[in-house]
C-alpha cells in the first residue's frame, strides 16, 4: 500500500499547486459571490471568517488584499439622474471635475440595477461607480470618448499616492497575519487590465475603439498599465504569497488572438516578470476564450490560471488533455468545475463526472486545484455542491489512483 502524504496547511498545498509540485491532495475553493451557507457557518463581508468556516470544513481558502483607488485631490465628483425623452430608463450622470476637464459617465438606471445576487448593488442609493461590471451593458455613454479623455483619466486611474502607501502596507500586514494563523495564502489583486478598460468602455465601444482608434486603445492601455505596474512595484516588499490580474474580458471571447498579442501580453508579461523578480507568484483569472491562447499564455509566464472553466459556451467539454499537455510544467490551473450548466444543472452524477474528468486529466504530476467556476450563488443547488464535494473527496488523494 501507497502510504498517505502527510497533511499539508491549505498554504502550503494552494503553494504547492502555483509551484506545479504535487501536494498532499488537490484543493478546493468554493469562491462564493453573494451566497449565503447553507451549512451552520456564518459570515457578512469577513473574508477571514470566511476562511475559517471553509477551512473547518476541511476545504482550502485564501485571503485578499487590494491597492485601493484613491482619486487625485482635486477630483471633485458629482452625480445626477436624468429623465430622458424617448429613453426606456433614467440615466444616472456622473462627472468627475479633474484638473484636465470633466470627465462624464452616462450609465442607465435599468429595472435590475438592485440585485440580491450581486455584491455592491444589493440596496441603497443608485450609485455609478467608475469601474463596475454592470456599466458595461448599460453605458448610453462611457467616459473614454477621445484623446483628451486620458489625460482626465490619469487624475483617477492612478498609481496610490505615496502618502498612502504605509496606511496601505499595515493592511496587508495586518492580512497576513491572519493569513499566517489560518495557515492560507494572501493573495493580491494588483491588476485589471483589459477589464478596466472594458468597465470604461463597454463591449461594443471598447472593441471598436481597438479596431478603428487603435492609438486612443493603446493610449487607454498604457493609462491602466502605468498604475498596475506601480501596484506590482509596491506590492514587491510586501507579505502576499500570490500577485493577481484579471483577465475576465481579455479572451477570445472579445478579442482576437492578434490584438491579445499586440496589446494585452506586453503589458502582462512585464508585470509578471515584476513580480518574479520580487519573489511573487503571479496568477491570472480568465474563465472563457484561452483555448487560441494557450501558447501566447504560456509566453507571458505566469504560475497560476483561475477560474479555468472546462466547457465551451453550449456546454461542449474543453479538451482538458490539450491544456495539460501545452502547459505541463509551466502554468497550474485552479478551477475546472463548471457553474451555470453542471452545478446549477443539479444533476449530482454529471457533478461528479466533471469533478473526476479534471483530476483525472490535470491533476496527474501536480498543479491542479478545483474550483466552481466563476463562482457559487445562492441559485446554486445544494445537492450539487455536496456531490462536489464528496468527488472531489474519493478521488483529490496524491498519488492519484484514476
Amino acid at each position: 500500500m501507497t502510504p498517505t502524504r502527510k497533511p499539508s496547511s491549505s498554504r502550503e498545498r494552494l503553494l504547492a499547486v502555483c509551484r506545479y509540485q504535487e501536494p498532499d491532495h488537490v484543493p478546493l475553493l468554493l469562491h462564493p459571490f453573494g451566497w449565503t451557507p447553507w451549512w451552520p457557518c456564518t459570515w457578512s463581508d469577513d473574508q477571514v471568517a470566511q476562511a475559517r468556516a471553509f477551512l473547518d470544513f476541511g476545504l482550502d481558502a485564501w485571503l485578499t488584499v487590494g491597492p485601493p483607488m484613491v482619486f487625485h485631490p482635486d477630483v471633485r465628483v458629482h452625480q445626477r439622474i436624468e429623465t430622458l425623452p424617448g429613453e426606456r430608463w433614467p440615466c444616472m450622470v456622473k462627472e468627475y471635475d479633474t484638473p484636465a476637464g470633466v470627465l462624464r459617465q452616462e450609465v442607465f438606471l435599468t429595472d435590475d440595477w438592485v440585485a440580491d445576487e450581486w455584491p455592491g448593488h444589493k440596496g441603497g442609493p443608485p450609485t455609478v461607480n467608475l469601474l463596475d461590471d454592470y456599466n458595461v451593458v448599460r453605458y448610453r455613454r462611457c467616459p473614454i470618448q477621445g484623446e483628451e479623455d486620458l489625460g482626465k483619466l490619469r487624475y483617477l486611474y492612478r498609481p496610490i499616492p505615496d502618502d498612502r502607501v504605509n496606511q496601505f502596507r499595515e493592511h496587508v500586514s495586518a492580512m497576513a497575519g491572519h493569513a499566517r494563523k489560518l495557515g492560507v495564502i494572501l493573495r493580491a489583486q494588483a491588476s485589471a487590465g483589459g477589464d478596466a478598460a472594458m468597465w470604461l468602455c463597454g463591449t461594443t465601444a471598447l472593441l471598436d475603439m481597438a479596431i478603428e482608434q487603435p492609438e486612443l486603445f493603446e493610449g487607454l492601455l498604457d493609462v491602466i498599465h502605468a498604475r498596475e505596474k506601480r501596484d506590482v512595484e509596491i506590492l514587491s516588499d510586501m507579505p502576499v504569497d500570490l500577485i493577481m490580474r484579471r483577465g475576465y474580458y481579455e479572451g477570445t471571447a472579445f478579442w482576437s488572438p492578434e490584438i491579445y498579442r499586440r496589446s494585452v501580453l506586453p503589458r502582462f508579461k512585464e508585470l509578471t516578470r515584476l513580480a518574479h523578480q520580487a519573489g511573487k507568484l503571479m496568477g491570472y483569472t480568465m474563465s472563457v476564450g484561452y483555448m487560441p491562447l494557450l501558447k501566447e499564455l504560456l509566453e507571458v509566464g505566469y504560475d497560476l490560471h483561475w477560474l479555468l472553466d472546462p466547457l465551451h459556451s453550449g456546454g461542449r467539454p474543453v479538451d482538458l488533455a490539450a491544456v495539460k499537455a501545452e502547459w505541463r510544467g509551466r502554468i497550474a490551473v485552479l478551477g475546472a468545475i463548471n457553474q451555470p450548466i453542471t452545478l446549477a444543472g443539479g444533476d449530482p452524477q454529471k457533478v461528479r463526472a466533471e469533478v473526476v474528468r479534471a483530476v483525472r486529466e490535470l491533476g496527474p504530476g501536480g498543479g491542479l486545484g478545483l474550483c466552481p467556476v466563476e463562482a457559487i450563488h445562492n441559485f446554486t443547488p445544494p445537492a450539487s455542491l455536496v456531490a462536489m464535494i464528496e468527488a472531489w473527496k474519493e478521488t483529490r488523494e496524491y498519488p492519484l489512483r484514476l
